[in-house]
């Protein structure tokens, strides 16, 4: 059944609060580098009961992801794609996120460059070189030969990388923990694929609470695995489930973004938006104080109170986006956030790209002096600022990454 959440192709206060989202992730990414700076700018180990709001980048992610979710699908079946057709497109956006996602993990850590003969800054810089050959947006001018053999050529490069890669004991790439950009295809696969399901088989208002029914279903998932996982470790499936237990909270994240777009940007509840808004994050914040009583909210274990007060908060910042942007029509500050909100993933790895430019040249790009304290805050949102620019420039030559 059609779904359609709007006619536009973009929507200015989703794409300013992407903005936003990518911006602090390339501020917070530098600053994790830097000594001396507040507890609440720095992520909360694992087993502190609480969050900063370093820990709500991330999940803010998956919830843009999420409202993003209902535009796209409805884009492709205006283009006439069939339902298979779109999940073949989602499939494939995921396995691109896995992919890099675990190439930017095994450039982090896990690695012999002795036993490599190549350096890691080199082995980054030519790995997102052949990310950009594969999934940069060609202009429709160039032939489709030439594009498919850039693309030919990335992938060839990635499986040439692969096989260079060296560990400890001549180990070879793992998955480790997937990385940001896996953890959000695992995610986007999960969500993209239940309101696909939804959204052929229900009416609006049905799919709505089906929505929700499948996010509270994933928390609560996660609460049955996480007390029977010591049983179920070695146990064919289910042992697998175990351990990819936060990527339910993930999911649970990205379907949140998709209702909440729902409430917004479908006709039928567009009358009464504001009211939907205000009960939506209500009943999320009751959810949130209650699951916390049992759950401590913990960022890297993915726990349903983190999940929870994260949608909570991701509810109170989009709902003053919106309210700036659409309502009061405040939007000449947005152009700032244009180049993250309409091309993302080039500005998320531009840092890396950088950085790995500067490793293969000797050079350290941080001076010594903004290595603390304030002077490495303020540096930190001077990078950023740069980074975005930078990204500005390459998106208007041209370049655009697009999974």
């Amino acid at each position: 059944m059609n779904n359609p959440a709007s006619s536009a192709s973009r929507v200015l206060s989703i794409d300013v609060f992407r903005g936003i989202i990518i911006f602090t992730m390339v501020f917070v990414n530098e600053l994790a580098g830097v000594a001396d700076v507040p507890q609440w700018m720095k992520h909360l180990p694992a087993d502190v009961d609480g969050m900063t709001f370093v820990d709500l980048v991330f999940p803010a992610f998956l919830f843009i992801v999420g409202m993003s979710i209902p535009f796209a699908i409805q884009a492709r079946t205006n283009k006439g794609d069939s339902a298979l057709d779109i999940f073949k497109h989602i499939a494939l956006r995921s396995l691109g996120l896995l992919v890099i996602g675990v190439f930017m993990v095994n450039a982090e850590s896990g690695y012999d460059t002795a036993a490599m003969g190549i350096s890691m800054p080199l082995w980054t810089l030519l790995m997102f070189i052949y990310v950009l050959l594969i999934w940069s947006n060609y202009p429709k001018t160039l032939s489709p030969a030439l594009v498919l053999g850039a693309k030919l050529m990335g992938v060839a490069g990635l499986v040439m990388l692969w096989w260079m890669y060296k560990g400890p004991g001549d180990t070879g790439m793992t998955t480790q923990w997937w990385g940001i950009l896996g953890l959000i295809g695992w995610a986007y696969l999960m969500a993209g694929t239940l309101f696909l399901i939804t959204r052929q088989f229900a009416a609006p208002a049905t799919q709505f609470f089906m929505l929700a029914l499948a996010s509270l279903a994933l928390i609560a998932l996660f609460f049955v695995l996480d007390a029977a996982k010591a049983n179920l470790m070695g146990v064919p499936v289910l042992g697998a489930l175990a351990e990819f237990n936060g990527n339910n909270t993930h999911g649970a994240i990205v379907l949140a973004g998709v209702i909440l777009s729902q409430l917004f940007y479908l006709p039928n509840f567009a009358a009464n938006k504001f009211k939907h808004y205000l009960i939506f994050t209500a009943v999320v914040a009751l959810l949130a104080f209650a699951s916390w009583q049992v759950s401590p909210i913990s960022k890297i274990w993915a726990t349903p109170s983190w999940a929870l007060f994260s949608v909570f908060f991701c509810c109170l910042i989009f709902g003053a986006v919106y309210w700036v942007v659409d309502v009061k029509q405040q939007r000449a500050w947005t152009v700032f956030f244009e180049p993250s909100a309409t091309n993302p993933l080039l500005v998320y790895i531009l840092p890396y790209i950088v950085l790995s430019l500067c490793g293969i040249l000797g050079f350290y790009l941080r001076p010594a002096f903004f290595n603390a304290g304030l002077a490495g805050i303020l540096w930190s949102l001077g990078f950023a600022c740069v980074m975005m620019g930078i990204g500005a420039l390459l998106t208007r030559m041209g370049l655009r990454v697009k999974l």
